[in-house]
């Protein structure tokens, strides 16, 4: 499954880089020049790991008092609603109102496929997608990290969404209403 998508991600990078400008010029954008889908990684990664033999740990803060506690594989998605709860950017009726930019850095052998919205109220505002492009090993995606807005009347919902591939992911949520203070809630699962 791992190396299914990072082949479609690396299709789906090098098909448009291999085209030259006159074939671009009058047509609308296609699928394939979508941003990448984070989801359908994430949706990978949860059931990989609800049929995996890990310990799983979560680490919860509020009010800067942590609590930690394992996890039963069948209540892991239940910590990770906000991430299968984003909207699908790859999505046909969402892709359009994103960049996406691809920076190769040789050095490190790694690809960053960031995605910003074009607008300052769609709910997922940046989306950074880090992938190790090792000649040595096989390409996999590393990291994604989303940023997410949510204002609604007086309140918001800010949320930074961290997904280390294969070792944790991390939500941050700040949660602000009129004339009160905001409210910082963190989660972090762990596994290995």
């Amino acid at each position: 499954m791992k190396n299914y998508l990072i082949v479609s991600a690396l299709t789906v990078i090098l098909i448009p880089a291999c085209k030259g400008d006159k074939d671009r010029k009058g047509e609308k954008e296609s699928k394939k020049d979508a941003p990448i889908s984070a989801l359908s990684i994430i949706k990978g990664q949860l059931s990989n790991l609800e049929t995996s033999i890990y310990e799983i740990k979560k680490f919860e803060t509020i009010d800067n008092v942590t609590d930690s506690a394992y996890l039963k594989k069948e209540d892991i998605r239940n910590f990770a609603a906000p991430f299968l709860s984003l909207p699908e950017i790859a999505d046909e009726k969402y892709y359009e109102k994103y960049t996406e930019d691809k920076v190769l850095d040789a050095q490190q052998n790694i690809l960053n496929i960031t995605s910003l919205a074009k607008s300052d109220t769609a709910e997922i505002q940046k989306q950074f997608i880090i992938v190790d492009i090792s000649p040595t090993t096989d390409s996999k995606v590393q990291s994604i990290y989303i940023d997410r807005y949510i204002a609604n009347g007086d309140s918001t919902l800010e949320q930074k969404l961290y997904w280390e591939i294969d070792k944790s992911f991390l939500i941050r949520s700040i949660t602000g209403k009129k004339d009160q203070r905001e409210k910082v809630h963190s989660v972090k699962v762990m596994w290995q």
